[in-house]
């Protein structure tokens, strides 16, 4: 944790755009260095973790994060909290509130330290530190990522091998140098434009220090993002101890006594595997075998990203609904356009005469008690852990594939009657017959059709009526209520029919930098997806809730598995937002969405009501698309 709190006192004379020094060269501690708000819940991760036990189970290390974090916050209540979570902080029944700010991130980097040994749990706690209040998918891929690259350090992977993992499991664009981020890089509070710039400082850095600076350097939230790369350096390069004596002298006695601790457990884990060569084994085989699954994952097989399938499923169990059912069919469809994969139990097959080297395997079939056979698949590695059996071999499978084994059985001599999802989880489980694997092979075959060329990202510019723009999905710039306005939304509602604007009702509101999604009954696209701007007020907030209109917009739309959309200009009627002003804003979020889905195919509208936003459009139109 030393290097979280240096890189985070080091950093906080230079937080935000005014304070900013866009150079390497300055004094490592000066009058202004204090440690702030990520020191704090970093330490408040660490207490809360020893004092439940890194195997406790979810609720309970839950409610030791929340209470540790409450406790500890309080202290030091001007230590410069963001609004939402300061007013988390004293709530006497805090809830997440889907976040996607980079405090998931500063907090997390305690838990690949205290457990070196399972890299999947490691990765669940990790993922539970974020979501009691960053429980926004890119809040959760902020923290989980972090957490990733400290524990491949620890365990003494190369900068190559790291960035390869962060890059290929959860999607961050890390081509850009330093050099090209530093100079239009600003303030910004999201994981999503903070983690991969703090981590290119850390693959940047030549040693603790350099990395520290680099960071430094970058500008924005430069406490956070120098916290989160110095956190990846200590693990890397280690933190030399005159740094660390200063780190300590630093800090108040309440949050010296959790860091000392924190290295007591350290030590006495470090002991206890020179000691025991159980677990020294344990420890390195740690990226190979996650405790209690059926057999070793290696790394390169792990499945990600069904998180949003598993909500689906959960939803589904709690309504049982058709409805509900559908969308989880839906979103099936978009998991298999976006070449999802699942892990599939399998057995040995006899092998052929003469046959050497590794058996050829199998899936492994469930038999339910009427005799009937289903094909059982996990979406992620803690689902398959449920199963409790430590015994056998698995396979990582793309659901296309496994789909479609299901489906030509019907033709041979073993009929299966579909899958079952899940099946140790009765809350994250759903039974798909194999009629319905061909309508999802057939919707997502067509959703990749209509995508034009997949796996390419596009925006096109387009000045004149979006309602008659060929798209999917079209944007409605709704009020918070999702009530008929004027404007876009009420020239949308007016050509939808009343219909549009009962299912609205029937959602019940939407927050602003959020989305919703609903038919689009008379309209020409199949879909509205209804995205709540800010009313302008000029600070660095309204611009992050804007992006994340956009954003959520996106993200709903590949849930659907939807490849086209049209956007009007959100939040400049009204709400009164500069048209320049959305322009950038915009077109950033719409250009960081295609770096996280580089392969997903995607075309984007971007629909000007008159000239001088069209011209305004093409002055920020990114010059590459992907």
């Amino acid at each position: 944790m030393y290097g979280a709190i240096l890189g985070d006192i080091i950093g906080s004379p230079y937080e935000f755009d005014s304070h900013n020094i866009k150079t390497k060269e300055f004094e490592l501690f000066s009058e202004r260095s204090e440690f702030t708000d990520d020191s704090i819940m970093t330490l408040a991760v660490a207490d809360a973790v020893m004092r439940a036990g890194r195997d406790a189970s979810d609720e309970a290390l839950k409610e030791a994060l929340v209470t540790s974090m409450q406790t500890i916050g309080r202290r030091y209540p001007f230590a410069g909290y963001g609004m939402k979570f300061s007013a988390w902080l004293y709530d006497d029944e805090p809830k997440p509130y889907n976040s996607f700010g980079n405090g998931s991130a500063m907090r997390v980097s305690a838990i690949p330290w205290l457990i070196q040994d399972d890299f999947a749990r490691m990765l669940h706690v990790a993922r539970l530190s974020a979501e009691v209040t960053h429980n926004h998918p890119e809040g959760i891929k902020g923290a989980v990522s972090v957490a990733a690259a400290i524990f491949l350090a620890i365990h003494g992977k190369d900068k190559e091998t790291i960035k390869k993992h962060v890059t290929g499991a959860y999607k961050y664009d890390l081509s850009r140098t330093c050099d090209q981020i530093r100079p239009d890089y600003h303030h910004v509070e999201s994981c999503q434009e903070t983690v991969p710039e703090a981590m290119t400082a850390f693959l940047e850095g030549k040693d603790f220090e350099d990395v520290i600076r680099t960071a430094v350097s970058l500008g924005g939230d430069s406490d956070t993002l120098t916290c989160i790369a110095g956190s990846m350096a200590e693990a890397f390069f280690g933190v030399p101890e005159d740094l660390k004596r200063t780190c300590r002298d630093m800090l108040t006695s309440d949050l010296l006594e959790i860091l000392d601790r924190f290295d007591a457990a350290l030590e006495k884990d470090r002991k206890e595997r020179e000691a025991d060569p159980e677990k020294k084994a344990r420890w390195e085989n740690a990226l190979n075998a996650p405790s209690g699954a059926a057999g070793p994952v290696p790394e390169n097989m792990r499945v990600t990203g069904n998180e949003m399938l598993e909500e689906k499923i959960r939803e589904w169990n709690g309504k049982r609904t058709q409805e509900a059912y559908a969308v989880v069919l839906g979103t099936l469809a978009a998991r298999c356009v976006q070449k999802a994969r699942v892990l599939v139990p399998a057995v040995p097959l006899p092998p052929k005469e003469g046959e050497k080297g590794m058996p050829r395997m199998r899936p492994q079939l469930l038999k339910t008690p009427d005799g009937k056979l289903w094909q059982g698949l996990f979406t992620s590695v803690d689902q398959l852990k449920k199963t409790g059996s430590k015994n056998g071999t698995v396979l990582s499978m793309p659901m296309t594939d496994i789909f479609r084994q299901v489906l030509a059985s019907e033709k041979g001599p073993v009929k299966v009657e579909g899958i079952v999802i899940n099946p140790a989880d009765p809350a994250s489980a759903v039974q798909i017959p194999v009629r319905a694997l061909g309508d999802i092979l057939q919707a997502a075959k067509q959703a990749a059709e209509r995508a034009g060329m997949t796996g390419k990202n596009r925006i096109t510019f387009v000045k004149g009526d979006i309602l008659k723009v060929k798209a999917e999905a079209i944007v409605n710039a709704a009020n918070g209520a999702l009530s008929p306005g004027g404007g876009v939304c009420g020239i949308i509602h007016a050509a939808a029919g009343p219909e549009l604007a009962e299912e609205c009702r029937r959602i019940g509101g939407c927050r602003t930098g959020e989305a919703k999604i609903t038919k689009g009954y008379k309209l020409e696209q199949k879909y509205v997806i209804h995205a709540v701007g800010p009313v302008y007020d000029g600070t660095e907030n309204c611009a992050g809730l804007l992006a994340s209109a956009y954003k959520s917009s996106l993200d709903l739309a590949r849930e659907k598995g939807i490849h086209s959309i049209a956007f009007p200009a959100i939040s400049t009627g009204i709400f009164g937002y500069p048209k320049k002003e959305v322009a950038r804003v915009a077109i950033g979020a719409l250009t960081q969405w295609f770096r996280e889905n580089a392969s997903y195919g995607m075309t984007i509208f971007m629909v000007a009501y008159d000239q001088e936003t069209f011209d305004i459009y093409k002055e920020y139109a990114p010059e590459k698309k992907n």
